[in-house]
């Protein structure tokens, strides 16, 4: 897995489709940036660059005569969405939800479809494990990591959501899956132009309760899938914590190919024979596959990882 932030600016606060500029920073899972990069486009629109405050001066140093030359946002959209549904990269941004907005409008603007996918943000990460009621700008956040960076340059914001997810991670000593997991963070989505932000559960509803919630889920969903073949007639899978939990477009491939295979699901570790390991181990996860082990050891159960299952690879 590899991280990617992005950062929108426009050209005109009163006009969330007249994007300006994108910022897309990637970096590998020890957060080595691999890509980074501004790409301008063509607002085609009036500059109004006080946001919707009247003074605030905002600058988005701009060059106007680079921009008249860049290209419309319709232009720069295929590569947008690769890069953005791309499932290789865990997708975030700060503040982001008002980013997945401009995308959404300025899509409409343009006639195009929904840019569907998954992301997180970095603000409210920050935000959990500081343990404030309030969100932060990114420039007192950056103050606070010591980071010097050129505000409202989508390049550099994206770069210091980067940092800050790094920042996290280092201080926390957990994956960002394990604060997500903390923190019962649901990851925010975008489909068919109806936007879910990113939100923790604490307080709302117990992480029993959230586990329960996605045990479900995963039932009704596998109940929807017909089975094509009885391959995995006789086995029974558990998967790991962190993979129930993702809510995942992984976690759905997974769900596919055991019920096709006419495999069923089992969220009791003492009722499967198979038991599927996450990409991503969560402090439940290290917990439970400790029982997982000892019964591997006597031959009661099988430990598969998601490629075994993806690429057709268990015995």
């Amino acid at each position: 897995m590899k991280y990617l932030a992005f950062d929108i600016e426009a050209a005109n606060g009163y006009m969330l489709s007249s994007i300006c500029s994108v910022g897309v920073v990637i970096a590998d899972e020890q957060f080595n940036i691999l890509f980074r990069e501004n790409i301008w486009i063509n607002p085609k629109t009036k500059y109004n660059l006080n946001g919707t405050r009247a003074n605030v001066g905002i600058d988005l140093h701009l060059d106007k005569k680079l921009l008249a030359s860049s290209p419309d946002f319709r232009e720069i959209y295929p590569r947008l969405k690769t890069l953005l549904t791309d499932k290789e990269y865990m997708v975030f941004g700060h503040a982001v939800d008002s980013d997945v907005r401009m995308l959404n409008k300025a899509c409409e603007r343009y006639h195009l479809p929904s840019i569907d996918f998954e992301f997180t943000d970095s603000q409210l990460l920050y935000r959990l494990y500081k343990q404030e009621s309030e969100v932060k700008a990114l420039s007192k956040i950056a103050t606070e990591m010591g980071v010097s960076f050129v505000q409202h340059n989508s390049e550099e914001d994206a770069y210091v959501s980067m940092l800050t997810l790094k920042y996290l991670v280092q201080q926390s000593g957990l994956s960002v899956a394990e604060l997500s997991e903390k923190y019962l963070v649901r990851v925010g989505s975008n489909s068919n132009f109806q936007l879910t932000r990113p939100v923790s559960l604490l307080g709302q509803v117990s992480k029993k309760k959230v586990t329960q919630m996605a045990i479900e889920q995963i039932k009704e969903y596998i109940a929807t899938v017909k089975p094509t073949s009885r391959e995995y007639g006789k086995k029974v899978f558990s998967l790991a914590r962190s993979l129930e939990l993702s809510n995942s477009p992984q976690l759905y491939e997974v769900l596919t190919k055991i019920a096709q295979k006419g495999g069923r699901y089992t969220s009791k570790l003492f009722k499967c024979n198979v038991y599927v390991k996450g990409d991503n181990v969560s402090q439940q996860d290290v917990m439970r596959e400790k029982r997982v082990n000892e019964l591997n050891d006597q031959g009661l159960l099988q430990i598969a990882t998601i490629e075994d299952i993806l690429e057709d690879k268990l015995l």
